[in-house]
């Protein structure tokens, strides 16, 4: 079985609205000298909700909704190693009633190559479980940070 990703092509850091540093701390680093895979997902989820503080003053653990991850995907470029410069791309692919979906990316070192992309959708909900429109003060922020950057598309395995 196989799963194959289409990879945009192009996108530089300059192209998302939102640029947030990252540090590469040694417990990121695993036993092949590299940042682990797991890293990743956990600077896009630190780089988006860090934005939805700063700049929609949401705190997720005291909020009357939370954004749920619905889906997330991630594909690799390159290696990135202890000591390197981290900047998360942050921009808005697409914002629905309910629903948001982020696109992503690591870039690493002073050229600012692309290390890893992907997508993180969020899903709002009440504290009750039960699905919810997007809250206004964050749909306001959602859209200063609208860009045409398509998400990660995979494709479903085949035989």
């Amino acid at each position: 079985m196989n799963a194959t990703t289409e990879k945009p092509t192009g996108l530089r850091i300059a192209d998302y609205p939102v640029r947030i540093p990252m540090q590469v701390r040694w417990s990121d680093i695993d036993m092949y000298g590299h940042v682990n895979n797991a890293t990743y997902y956990q600077w896009f989820d630190s780089a988006i909700n860090g934005w939805l503080l700063d700049e929609a003053g949401v705190v997720p653990h005291d909020a009357d909704f939370i954004g749920v991850v619905g889906e997330s995907a991630c594909s690799f470029e390159s290696e990135v190693r202890y000591g390197e410069e981290i900047v998360i791309g942050l921009a808005v692919g697409a914002i629905g009633t309910r629903s948001v979906t982020y696109v992503l990316a690591a870039f690493a070192g002073s050229e600012g190559r692309r290390a890893a992309f992907g997508h993180w959708v969020h899903v709002y909900v009440e504290r009750g479980g039960s699905v919810a429109p997007i809250p206004p003060e964050i749909a306001v922020t959602l859209k200063s940070a609208r860009a045409d950057i398509s998400p990660v598309n995979i494709r479903k395995l085949t035989r």
